[in-house]
């Protein structure tokens, strides 16, 4: 074992060493830096993934919580360019992993035969079709669709309990470094670099005053930030009420809901909020405790609601514009001076677009990938299941389907097993509600994708053993 591990560390040594010359030798134009880039990690990370597989999903994590900061740290040495190879390198690998484990699968007659979600298959298949709904726009949308259902599967026939609980942990550790980054941020600002690549994008949408920009921690968007924070709320809050080391969890717990709320984020409150009700309630043990929960929850939401307009944001220094924003939304979501009835007018306006094209506008029309196209402009209605429709037409009722039955399947292996990963998941799921598919985010539906793959095969392992246990 020694041996093949001492071949294949001094293979990749070697491996390092070669493309780390070549990029040395080409990298004389600016221009070249990014592609440059780009070409060596994906020789290195190729030998990575022909020994490691899917174990390798800790290190794309990384990269891809990181992808944002790396690509603005180089405008200074190689420029901005709105096409990004550094972007499509994790794709390109979920593809090859995908394919390598069905091919894998398809060619060991001794592995048990799982069998995905016939929901999914069916969704999946709908979206390859409509990558034709213009094909180049569509290969580009596939990208923020398809490849997150593509760890659906992986998640399904290759992720273990332990990987999951792996998995957590990286989210975890991650969430906290990169939400402390993001409190920075919102205090003292941003980064030259960074600023540099707010003005050069026109990213308008992080100004929330004119001299107050929202934080972006270290992602693409602002947008993305604060659901990989959810995520990791949402994880820590889950193992902070079933798990051990509960101080640790409830401090990241702390760090990662102020970064959400410094970011200037108002509607993912709402759904952490419905977590926080869901975790606390479903993991007591009877009824009335869980009714007692309920209520005593529901009346703390209440009760801190009413505080809002008593809170001044003049208390918070640097961050008044932010929590001015943050309160004035949270307050009176529904006033005609906020953006709810906005938000709400956009996804009524997408459900209804089934009467109108039942066969959807493929999946280009809700991504970036239809606003680099001159002749179209993203349809976009900021949450998943009217976007869908939009897209897919008929498929987008499937696609509640699926959120249904998997939401579903989470609270019964609680009730049935009670292991925090299902407990974990479940608040993931809920907190993140309208944004398991976002056509702008490269690395937080992956994550809620391969944890809804891993419920999906929970679910059938233990409702397999149930009925042969049955004898049904």
């Amino acid at each position: 074992m020694a041996v093949i591990f001492n071949k294949k560390f001094a293979q990749l040594i070697l491996l390092v060493v070669i493309t780390s010359l070549m990029v040395g030798v080409l990298s004389i134009s600016a221009q070249m830096i990014r592609p440059l880039v780009f070409i060596a990690l994906f020789l290195i990370i190729s030998g990575l993934v022909i020994s490691y597989r899917e174990r390798m999903i800790y290190l794309f994590i990384i990269y891809l919580a990181f992808i944002g900061l790396i690509r603005r740290a180089l405008i200074p040495i190689a420029g901005w360019s709105s096409f990004d190879p550094l972007l499509i390198l994790i794709p390109i690998f979920t593809v090859i992993l995908a394919i390598l484990m069905f091919w894998e699968h398809k060619n060991n007659p001794h592995e048990q035969r799982e069998k995905p979600d016939k929901l999914m298959a069916l969704l999946f298949g709908m979206s390859c079709i409509h990558i034709i709904n213009p094909l180049t726009l569509g290969l580009v949308a596939s990208m923020f669709i398809l490849i997150p259902w593509l760890w659906y599967y992986i998640s399904f026939f290759k992720f273990n309990k332990t990987m999951i609980k792996h998995i957590m942990n990286t989210i975890e550790l991650l969430g906290v470094i990169i939400a402390l980054y993001g409190l920075y941020q919102s205090f003292f600002g941003l980064l030259p670099f960074e600023m540099d690549w707010v003005n050069i994008s026109g990213y308008a949408a992080l100004y929330l005053a004119e001299d107050t920009v929202r934080a972006i921690g270290t992602f693409p968007s602002a947008h993305e930030f604060v659901y990989f924070i959810t995520i990791t709320f949402s994880i820590s809050f889950a193992r902070m009420i079933v798990d051990r080391f509960k101080i640790i969890h409830a401090l990241v717990s702390i760090t990662a809901l102020t970064a959400i709320i410094l970011a200037g984020s108002r509607m993912v409150i709402f759904f952490i909020c419905l977590a926080i009700f869901m975790v606390i309630v479903i993991t007591r043990k009877r009824l009335i405790a869980r009714v007692s929960a309920g209520v005593i929850v529901a009346i703390g939401f209440i009760i801190l609601w009413s505080t809002f307009p008593q809170i001044n944001p003049a208390w918070f220094g640097s961050a008044e514009p932010v929590i001015k924003h943050v309160i004035g939304g949270l307050a009176d979501p529904l006033s005609e001076e906020q953006t709810g009835i906005g938000h709400i007018e956009r996804v009524v306006d997408g459900a209804k677009n089934i009467y109108t094209n039942p066969f959807g506008n493929g999946i280009a029309s809700i991504t970036k990938a239809a606003d680099k196209a001159e002749t179209s402009q993203s349809m976009s209605t900021e949450i998943d299941i009217s976007n869908m429709i939009v897209a897919l037409g008929l498929g987008g009722i499937i696609y509640m389907v699926v959120i249904g039955i998997t939401i579903y399947r989470s609270i019964w292996l609680i009730y049935h097993q009670r292991q925090m990963e299902h407990v974990v998941t479940l608040g993931i799921l809920i907190s993140t509600l309208g944004q398991w598919l976002n056509g702008g985010f490269y690395l937080t539906p992956m994550i809620v994708w391969l944890f809804v793959g891993w419920i999906h095969k929970e679910y059938m392992l233990q409702r397999g053993g149930e009925y042969a246990f049955n004898g049904d």
